[in-house]
C-alpha cells in the first residue's frame, strides 16, 4: 500500500488546491503516470504517480485546500475489489457535506465542516454582551468546534492577524475542517472595527433584528448572494463559471486594498532616446535572439537601479517592523488566456540589459504556455505591470502584497512637447506608481519615480544590447 501525499512543489509553498483527479478510485494506476492535477498561487501542475497498482481509496475531493504533506490517496498493490466502498464512505463521514456548503474563497471542496453551524447557535443567550467591546472575546466559539484544520494557517492568515491584532483563536474558520481564510480575518476586523458588537456581532445577530447587528456577517451573506445571483439569467446574457484562477485574482486584490493604504502618482517621461535604440536595433536583435526587443528590458533596468537608490521602495511591512531589501526580485505581471500571472526575475539588479530581456521573454512565454514552477511567482520585491500594448494611457494599479509599490508602464506615444522653448515631436510615456502610505510618503515616492525617469532620459543602453 502506497500513500500519496500533497508534494512539496517549491520551498515557499505550503498548500496546494486539488483541481482535478486524472484516475478514480479502482482504475489501474502506472508509476509516473499523472495521477492528478493541483494548483499553488495560480501555478498548475499535474502530479505523476510514485507507484503503479490501483487507486483504492482518494481521501482529498477536487477543491479542496490542503497543506504540504497532506494525505490525499491510496495506491494498493493488489485488486480493486472493494475500493468503491471505502472511498465514498470517507467522504460522507465529514459533517455538513453536500447541501451545507459555504463560500471560503480558498476552497472548492464540498465537505463544510460543522464549524459556520456553532457560531449560530452558542452564543445565542448572550444578546446584552453585544454593547460591551471587551465581551468579544468572551462569546468565542469554543475549541471543540474549530475543527481538524483551524491550526492550518497560511502566511496571509498570520500576516492579518498581526496587522490587525487578531487573536486567531477568537476566529471561527468556514474553510474546509474549519481552516480560517482570509475573508474570515477580514470579516471578524470589518465586524470589530464596526464598534459595538466586535466579535459578538457576527455571531448574535439573532436577539433583534436590527439594521447594526445585521450588518455583522456581511462576507458570509454576500458569498451567498454571490452564488444565488446567477439563477437569474436575462435575455442575451451568458453565465460562466469562476476559474480558481480568477478567485485567487479576485482574492489577492481585494485582501489588498484592504490591507494596504494605498496612493497613486505619475511623472511623464521622455523615451525619444530609448525608442530611436529600439529602431535601429530591433531587426538585428530579433535575429540574433529569436524574440523582438520591447520596452520593458530598458524599464525594468531604469526600475531596478532606482530601487538600491531608494531602497525603502524595494521593502516590506511586517507588523511593526520594515523589511528593506537591497537586491531586486522584480516581478513582470503578464496577461494569459486565464487572466494575469506575475512571474519574477529574481536579481534584476545584476543584470544587464540583455539578461532581463532575456529572462523577461522567458518567463512570459512559459507563464502564457503554463509551464512555470510554483518557485518562480514567489520572492519578488517589487513588480512592474505594462498595459501599454493594450492602448492603456495612465493606469492604476493594486498593490502586489506583501511589496510596498507596484509600477504601471503604459503606451509609448508621440506627442507634441515643449523642448527649449519650442514644440518638437517626441515619443512620451507616462509612468505611474501605486505605494503604500504606511511605509513610504510622497516626498519618497516622487523621488524615486524622478530617478527612474532620469535613468530613462539620460542613460545610453547601446552598450548593454552588444550589437
Amino acid at each position: 500500500m502506497t500513500v500519496v501525499k500533497m508534494p512539496q512543489l517549491g520551498e515557499t509553498v505550503i498548500e496546494g488546491t486539488i483541481l482535478k483527479w486524472l484516475k478514480q478510485e479502482g482504475d489501474q494506476v502506472a508509476l509516473d503516470e499523472p495521477l492528478f492535477e493541483i494548483s499553488t498561487d495560480k501555478v498548475d501542475t499535474e502530479v505523476p504517480a510514485s507507484a503503479a497498482g490501483v487507486l483504492s481509496k482518494i481521501m482529498v475531493p477536487e477543491g479542496e485546500t490542503v497543506a504540504v504533506g497532506t494525505e490525499l490517496a491510496e495506491i494498493s498493490d493488489g485488486g480493486a475489489g472493494a475500493a468503491g466502498a471505502p472511498g465514498a464512505a470517507s467522504q460522507l463521514a465529514a459533517p455538513g457535506s453536500g447541501g451545507a456548503e459555504t463560500s471560503s474563497g480558498t476552497t472548492g471542496g464540498d465537505d463544510a465542516p460543522s464549524a459556520p453551524a456553532p457560531p449560530a447557535a452558542a452564543p445565542a443567550p448572550q444578546p446584552a454582551a453585544a454593547p460591551v467591546a471587551a465581551s468579544a472575546q468572551a462569546v468565542a466559539p469554543p475549541p471543540a468546534d474549530r475543527g481538524p484544520r483551524s491550526q492550518i494557517l497560511s502566511p496571509l492568515v498570520r500576516k492579518l492577524a498581526g496587522e490587525h491584532g487578531v487573536d486567531l483563536a477568537q476566529v471561527p474558520g468556514t474553510g474546509t475542517g474549519g481552516r480560517i481564510t482570509k475573508n474570515d480575518v477580514l470579516g471578524f476586523v470589518a465586524s470589530r472595527g464596526v464598534g459595538a458588537p466586535a466579535s459578538a456581532g457576527a455571531t448574535a445577530p439573532a436577539p433583534a433584528a436590527q439594521p447594526a447587528p445585521a450588518s455583522a456577517p456581511a462576507p458570509a451573506a454576500v458569498a451567498q448572494v454571490a452564488q444565488v445571483a446567477p439563477v437569474a439569467v436575462g435575455g442575451g446574457e451568458e453565465i460562466v463559471p469562476v476559474s480558481h484562477i480568477r478567485k485567487q485574482i479576485a482574492q489577492h486584490m481585494k485582501a489588498s486594498l484592504e490591507i494596504s493604504a494605498r496612493a497613486w502618482n505619475a511623472v511623464e517621461v521622455n523615451m525619444e532616446n530609448v525608442a530611436r535604440l529600439r529602431e535601429r536595433t530591433k531587426d538585428g536583435f530579433k535575429a540574433r535572439e529569436g524574440f523582438g526587443l520591447t520596452y520593458m528590458p530598458f524599464v525594468t533596468r531604469a526600475v531596478s537601479e532606482a530601487l538600491l537608490a531608494h531602497p525603502m521602495v524595494n521593502s516590506e511591512l511586517r507588523g511593526e517592523e520594515i523589511a528593506v531589501k537591497h537586491f531586486v526580485n522584480m516581478g513582470i505581471a503578464v496577461s494569459y488566456d486565464e487572466g494575469l500571472i506575475v512571474p519574477v526575475l529574481k536579481g534584476t539588479d545584476t543584470m544587464n540589459l540583455l539578461g532581463i530581456a532575456r529572462g523577461i521573454n522567458d518567463l512570459a512565454a512559459r507563464a502564457r504556455a503554463k509551464k512555470l514552477q510554483p518557485d518562480e511567482v514567489h520572492g519578488g520585491t517589487f513588480t512592474i505591470t505594462n498595459p501599454g500594448p493594450f492602448g492603456s494611457l495612465i493606469s492604476v494599479p493594486i498593490i502586489n502584497q506583501p511589496q510596498t509599490g507596484i509600477l504601471g508602464f503604459d503606451t509609448v506615444e508621440k506627442r507634441p512637447v515643449v523642448i527649449d522653448d519650442t514644440i518638437a515631436i517626441r515619443h512620451m510615456v507616462y509612468i505611474s506608481m501605486s505605494w503604500d502610505h504606511r511605509v513610504i510618503d510622497g516626498a519618497l515616492a516622487s523621488q524615486f519615480l524622478a530617478r527612474v525617469k532620469q535613468n530613462l532620459e539620460t542613460w545610453d543602453f547601446a552598450g548593454d544590447l552588444g550589437l
